[in-house]
């Protein structure tokens, strides 16, 4: 049986276990194309709260871009751009941690793991506050499971790579982008301080 965007969407959702062992053969490429379809919805979704006005997305701010403040297609572009350059990024460093923890290679693996894992990051992280607080923890626990799973380790050392990319990727992000994050965090609504505008949505 075919397994389609829709099921794997609601299988990584609802039944990450299942669904990885569903993908566990599948094509590298199946997985990048799953990866850009659910960056796409993700980016157009970013791309429509940041020019409405309710929050600016740290892509954007990194281009000088505030809200509403340039051409809808080129944010966008920038949004899904970064999106699937920073997966592949964090997959890498997430492949180096499995290597060191779990003695484990197969690239291709920690790659499906790292997409397929991002899969709440990517629906409901766009949602100002809420939604991205509960998509990151519920992609931790994916995650979890997607290194278990695909790589055939115990939960305890799934745990340990899952968190050690994580802070390290956090601490490495704070160092490069501190600011950065400091803006995004304090912008606040579009009525608050200097991002007054009038929205171009």
């Amino acid at each position: 049986m075919t397994f389609s965007i829709p099921d794997k969407i609601r299988g990584f959702l609802f039944s990450p276990s299942e669904a990885f062992w569903k993908v566990r053969d599948e094509d590298l490429r199946d997985t990048m194309i799953y990866f850009i379809v659910i960056s796409i919805i993700y980016t157009l979704l970013s791309t429509l709260i940041t020019g409405i006005a309710i929050s600016k997305h740290p892509a954007l701010v990194l281009f000088g871009l505030g809200f509403g403040s340039g051409n809808i297609v080129l944010s966008f572009c920038i949004i899904l751009v970064l999106s699937l350059v920073m997966a592949l990024a964090y997959a890498l460093w997430l492949h180096l941690w499995i290597i060191l923890i779990c003695g484990k290679r197969g690239v291709e693996k920690t790659i499906k793991t790292a997409f397929y894992y991002l899969t709440p990051t990517m629906l409901i992280g766009w949602i100002p506050v809420i939604g991205a607080f509960a998509a990151s923890i519920w992609s931790v626990v994916i995650g979890i499971i997607g290194v278990q799973e695909l790589h055939q380790v115990s939960f305890g050392k799934a745990l340990i790579s899952i968190l050690l990319s994580l802070i390290t990727a956090g601490i490495l992000v704070g160092v490069l982008f501190g600011p950065l994050i400091a803006e995004v965090i304090a912008s606040g609504p579009a009525l608050i301080g200097p991002y007054h505008y009038r929205p171009v949505l």
